[in-house]
């Protein structure tokens, strides 16, 4: 087998060393890597699938109680909870869905519109001249040549530097309303609303929603042009896999995406060769031409799939080659590559899927790196040059320690639901039970009898043979049984269990709109108010906090792919100028670091109308007649404003 040159460092590259050419690396030898790495990858993830399993679990049982069909809850081998008790279930089995009401209560108050984004650039510290050894105090010093007063080289150094001081801030405030202005935009032209409202509900359900910042393609303004614009949108969180040796989120080096897409997409996408993929699902296009006559014989030879599973993966940690359990003979080829890469790995194919063994093999260029499989190796938009790191953004209002999962907004009241749901199917089976009429005759009573009590079977009549001889009165014939009823204590502690739930969960009745007891003052009224509101707060800040995040990546996103001519139908052509000449030059490091990316607070949320109504009453009332003075002295700027904002809170035109 052929020998490895010495290991040289490489300038250019992440590190490590450059690749060898074809000639140094036998083409089997290259299969046999690129098949190892496909191979580790794909046993890392069903290492992380397994690591997951304990939320998923908990993820399919909440979604089951927000949508699940009928009975699932009793159905054997559903649920693993499904048997309580050697009592056989019940007649009547129901489903408390108080899921639902938490996902729509909690979901359209915390997101109820797009939110506002700003971009704020940060200032530099104010520094005085007396900072410098300036002291504005003294008088200057006089030259004893030309008595003319000395220019102090401080002074001119601190003018100097003010100046710079002053451009670079002016630069900044540039860059941040061209930056505010485009991300104001894409979430109404992309939907930004919907998606997060599939994030938001599944954040709730499940612990955990996820946006993906992607780069998609947009009709021009001219026939058969199109323009990029960045954006972020839904994908289920089952679809995300995180690295299991970490154990926060913050400390993971790798994440991997599963994606499903027509084979001859994918075929087209990386430049493979239909063929050479292997078909995982069938489309339901596929399944519906079961009465093909040919389905059958496609159907044993294997050939119906038209659907592919693979696996995205961003890693921070190699190619792959330096992953545990993977071969050492192999450690050292892909060095180059650096820690920053981008696999896209299938089961079934031997290599992965942006990697095909003439890309590894292709001869490099002067830096030493052959180019296109540098460039397929590469992450999409460099998020790893930021905090923000990854291209998902999470949702997740309660996180676990110790474990990179979350654990769902219901997962705290499911014992109590789990109870509701068993106890109130055997109570309405009580009362279906007990609303029959049960009717005892005796046997040897006339057909005619038991005929016409038959007839009313169906309208809750049920009929019993007594062995009771025929007495002479009607009450020795015919007898009516009645049931005992159910006793208020098993109301009582349903309700108990209920009212354990609900704080579990924040349902509490003021969250509804109601309230048992009538508020004996204002104070306790608004002191009820200020707490209903302590989980729904927290939740937003959460969301909000997610959605700054998410900005932070859309800006770093559209940095880094899009060009003047894709911002122009956005921005103008005045600031699609701007943008090709002053932020496609700016390094991403400083766009990550030297801006704040913020939603204004309270802005995704549902506004309440009542309290906007009284604040605006309250600022006519203080200002009207102040502002009445400017508008006789002929400005009446300030007191249209005040009352196109008063119309408003009234949604009077």
């Amino acid at each position: 087998m052929d020998e490895l040159p010495p290991e040289l460092p490489m300038e250019g590259a992440e590190g490590g060393l450059p690749p060898l050419p074809e000639d140094s690396i036998s083409q089997q030898r290259m299969e046999d890597a690129l098949r190892s790495i496909s191979t580790s990858w794909l046993e890392k993830i069903k290492q992380a699938e397994k690591h997951a399993r304990p939320f998923r679990e908990d993820a399919k049982e909440c979604m089951n109680f927000f949508d699940g069909h009928g009975d699932w809850f009793w159905k054997k081998g559903e649920s693993k909870d499904s048997q309580y008790s050697k009592i056989g279930p019940p007649s009547f089995r129901m489903t408390i869905n108080k899921a639902f009401e938490a996902v729509k209560l909690f979901g359209s108050v915390i997101y109820a519109r797009n939110p506002v984004r700003t971009v704020t650039p940060r200032k530099f510290p104010v520094v005085t001249p007396v900072a410098m050894g300036i002291d504005p105090t003294q008088p200057p010093q006089v030259d004893p040549m030309t008595g003319q007063p000395m220019q102090d080289p401080r002074v001119q150094s601190f003018i100097q530097l003010s100046q710079q001081v002053g451009n670079i801030e002016e630069m900044r405030q540039t860059v941040s309303g061209l930056v505010e202005a485009y991300l104001n935009y894409t979430p109404v032209e992309l939907n930004l609303k919907e998606h997060s409202r599939r994030v938001v509900d599944e954040g709730i359900i499940k612990g955990m929603g996820v946006w993906w910042t992607e780069l998609v393609e947009l009709p021009g303004a001219e026939p058969e042009t199109t323009f990029g614009i960045v954006g972020s949108f839904a994908d289920s969180v089952d679809n995300l896999v995180l690295d299991p040796d970490a154990d926060e989120q913050e400390d993971i080096l790798w994440c991997a995406r599963r994606c499903i897409h027509p084979i001859d997409e994918v075929a087209r996408q990386y430049g493979l060769e239909r063929d050479s993929l292997k078909g995982h699902l069938e489309s339901y296009v596929a399944r519906s031409q079961e009465e093909d006559r040919d389905y059958k014989s496609k159907k044993r030879n294997g050939k119906t799939n038209d659907l592919i599973v693979y696996w995205k993966i961003w890693s921070k940690t190699g190619f792959g080659h330096t992953l545990k359990g993977a071969p050492k003979e192999f450690q050292g080829m892909f060095d180059s590559l650096g820690q920053n890469c981008y696999v896209v790995v299938a089961e079934g194919v031997d290599y992965p899927l942006n990697c095909r063994k003439e890309i590894a093999l292709e001869q490099p260029d002067e830096s030493g790196l052959p180019p296109t499989l540098f460039n397929q190796t590469r992450w999409p938009i460099p998020f790893y040059s930021d905090v923000a790191s990854w291209p998902w953004t999470p949702l997740q209002f309660h996180r676990k320690p110790g474990y990179v999962w979350p654990i769902s907004h219901l997962k705290p009241g499911l014992s109590e639901l789990k109870f509701l749901n068993w106890g109130l199917s055997f109570l309405a089976t009580r009362i279906m039970v007990s609303s029959k009429t049960m009717v005892g005759v005796a046997k040897a009573s006339g057909d005619d009898i038991k005929d016409q009590i038959l007839k009313h079977e169906e309208n809750g009549f049920s009929l019993i043979e007594l062995s009771e001889t025929l007495g002479r009165s009607v009450n020795d014939v015919i007898s009516v049984f009645q049931l005992p009823q159910v006793t208020p204590d098993l109301w009582q502690i349903m309700q108990t269990v209920m009212d354990m739930f609900d704080k579990r969960v924040g349902l509490t009745e003021l969250v509804y709109g109601m309230t048992r007891n009538q508020f004996r003052s204002a104070a306790e009224a608004q002191v009820k108010s200020e707490q209903i509101s302590v989980r729904p707060d927290d939740m937003a800040n959460a969301l909000e906090d997610a959605m700054g995040l998410l900005a932070r990546k859309e800006a770093l996103a559209a940095r880094w792919l899009l060009n003047k001519e894709d911002v122009a139908p956005i921005l103008g052509p005045l600031g699609a100028e701007v943008w090709g000449s002053m932020i496609q030059n700016i390094n991403i490091n400083s766009l990550a670091r030297e801006y704040d990316y913020r939603i204004e607070a309270g802005s995704a949320r549902k506004p309440n109308k009542a309290s906007e109504v009284e604040r605006m009453q309250m600022a006519v009332q203080t200002m009207g007649p102040i502002l009445q003075g400017f508008a006789q002295m002929g400005q009446v700027g300030p007191m249209n404003a005040l009352l196109s904002a008063w119309c408003k809170s009234l949604d009077i035109e």
